[in-house]
């Protein structure tokens, strides 16, 4: 039996402005692209942040790994717009029955499928077993830990026993993983994977089209640490394109491979025959250049376009500038890890302090800087437009959204701050995020709120929050995407604001350590719902009132393009650009 069930009566936010303009100066393709050339990608980042679907949760790593990569289901892409790509296809797995209770997943295998790279054997069931098993990896464990928490029966258990493994020793690892199961996972044969949960989740099938769920030889990923140089160099692929050769910091090229067989993928057409990644340009106005000069199609890393840039191809060259709704969103985190007791700390664990730091913010400034409407809108609320449960709501109302300084010192000084707040502030030294720090900067000081700056490399960006001795107070670099669009709310409420997902520790994303026992109620009702779409409304009123983090704006996704382009798509999972389903002009030396 083949049944998908999908939600998408999530209720979305109208930008009138943005869709006329998107409808405006959406490119005209040809019919037919052609299969064949080189796509050029500059990438603003000297390098990756990860190539590993164990530990790939950022947007761009996402984008890259969409090309070596395939899961059980996916998302085909989408022409028109990224909220448009939201109907699972069959991917690895030509067919899934469910049992009555919608507890157990059988999935069925195509049996034709094969890696690339430093193996080129038939992908079976068993691969998808120990990508799993290898999520809880005490070395570098899955970057979204939370989801497989509460879905999969026996993989918390599975995980506190991996964590008594030592560090360093390859060997453990792999004696752990050999001798170890899960309990919800298995595989009877090469071409069956079963999967159960402890209960009934609306979103099973979502929860397994993401990155993480991709099939892995044991043979040759248990040889290499989890996204180490040399798991980079050796990548499996299980995707339509595989690793040619792997330059840290200088480039990376994927070839298509030779045994990949379009009629086994219905998701990605994989026209052109060669990706190239630039790690070499260092700041966003060279990646303009580049692209404008030919050099490259495609950016990564360029969170958003310099302003002069827009207006330039709005106005020169609109048929190069795809711009979509995301769902994507700027906030404010705190750092609410146990062991912060300074000052700020504390005062931030106070409701009237939160609220009056929300009340200092001008979010209408904000969306001025990030290129106003056409790139951004105020958020005031936890969850996002494309995103199911959404209703416009705003606990704490300003006028034109631009904050009420008054209303925020009367806050300081109810909370014990009449003098007002010292705050140490970290933010990635990025273009976009240095404008968001000097803006915010500038603005809460109205309210008598001080921020200490403290710039932080992005490549060293996580290891920083993640690290318990690491001082401050705010972070300013906080950003999110949508895992899919659609019915993916549980990758907030239910997962990185749940406690019961996300307890506070390593992993916990952007040391948020929520808890909040009433959201953990409603979570639960929502994941073996019929209708969970009311229990996030309800939940996201809640969350939003208390202030875990502070909504800043929420994001629309633009990118500017050569016109080398013939054949655009947007994908849901990576956010942006789908490199699978692009193609472009070909040359005499492509």
């Amino acid at each position: 039996m083949y049944v998908t069930v999908l939600y998408r009566s999530a209720k979305r936010l109208a930008i009138p402005l943005l869709a006329a303009y998107t409808a405006l100066c959406a490119p005209t393709m040809a019919d037919e692209p052609k299969f064949g050339g080189t796509l050029r990608i500059a990438s603003l980042q000297a390098d990756l942040d990860a190539f590993d679907p164990l530990t790939g949760y950022s947007v761009d790593s996402w984008e890259i790994l969409r090309a070596v990569t395939r899961q059980l289901v996916t998302y085909p892409g989408s022409p028109t717009d990224i909220k448009d790509d939201t109907q699972l296809v069959p991917d690895l797995a030509k067919s899934w029955d469910i049992s009555p209770d919608g507890k157990t997943y059988t999935f069925h295998l195509k049996d034709d499928v094969f890696y690339s790279g430093p193996t080129e054997r038939k992908i079976v069931a068993s691969d998808f077993v120990y990508d799993i098993k290898r999520f809880c990896d005490p070395n570098k464990q899955v970057a979204a830990i939370n989801y497989f928490n509460l879905a999969i029966s026996g993989f918390a258990d599975y995980c506190k026993e991996f964590a008594k493994v030592p560090t360093g020793d390859l060997a453990a690892t792999k004696a752990f993983i050999d001798s170890h199961a899960i309990s919800g996972v298995s595989a009877p044969d090469d071409q069956t994977l079963v999967i159960k949960s402890d209960t009934k989740n609306y979103d099973f099938l979502n929860i397994l089209s993401m990155n993480f769920v991709s099939p892995l030889p044991p043979e040759v990923a248990s040889k290499y640490f989890p996204d180490s140089l040399e798991f980079r160099k050796n990548f499996p692929s299980s995707g339509p394109y595989y690793v040619e050769s792997y330059q840290d910091g200088q480039k990376l090229v994927l070839k298509k491979a030779k045994n990949f067989k379009p009629e086994t993928d219905q998701a990605r057409k994989a026209y052109v025959d060669e990706i190239e990644v630039d790690f070499t340009a260092n700041s966003e106005d060279a990646i303009v250049q580049k692209i404008e000069a030919g050099e490259a199609d495609l950016s990564l890393y360029l969170e958003v376009p310099p302003r002069t840039a827009i207006r330039r191809f709005q106005k020169e060259k609109p048929g190069q500038l795809y711009a979509s709704n995301s769902g994507a969103a700027n906030f404010i985190t705190f750092n609410a890890r146990p062991e912060a007791q300074g000052e700020g700390n504390n005062a931030l664990r106070k409701a009237e302090v939160r609220q009056a730091l929300t009340y200092a913010i001008n979010r209408a400034h904000l969306v001025q800087i990030q290129g106003g409407s056409v790139a951004a809108v105020p958020l005031s609320q936890i969850i996002t437009s494309t995103i199911l449960g959404y209703e416009p709501f705003d606990p704490y109302p300003t006028e034109g959204n631009k904050g009420d300084p008054e209303k925020a010192k009367a806050l300081l000084a109810k909370a014990g701050f009449p003098n007002g707040l010292r705050l140490d502030a970290v933010y990635r030294t990025t273009a976009q995020f240095e404008a968001i720090a000097v803006t915010v900067k500038e603005d809460v000081a109205a309210a008598g709120i001080e921020l200490n700056l403290i710039a932080i490399p992005p490549a060293q960006w996580s290891a920083y929050i993640q690290d318990p001795k690491s001082r401050w107070d705010i972070s300013l670099g906080a950003q999110f995407a949508p895992d899919w669009q659609g019915p993916s709310t549980r990758m907030l409420l239910g997962g990185w604001l749940n406690s019961d997902a996300s307890p506070c520790g390593t992993g916990n994303v952007h040391a948020i350590c929520y808890s909040n026992p009433e959201l953990n109620k409603l979570a639960a009702e929502a994941f073996p719902s019929d209708n969970p779409g009311p229990i996030w409304t309800k939940a996201d009123k809640l969350v939003s009132t208390d202030l875990p983090w502070i909504p800043l704006f929420e994001k629309r996704k633009i990118a500017l393009t050569s016109d080398r382009i013939t054949h655009w798509s947007w994908s849901s999972l990576a956010v942006q650009a789908d490199i699978t389903n692009i193609a472009v002009k070909t040359t005499a030396t492509d």
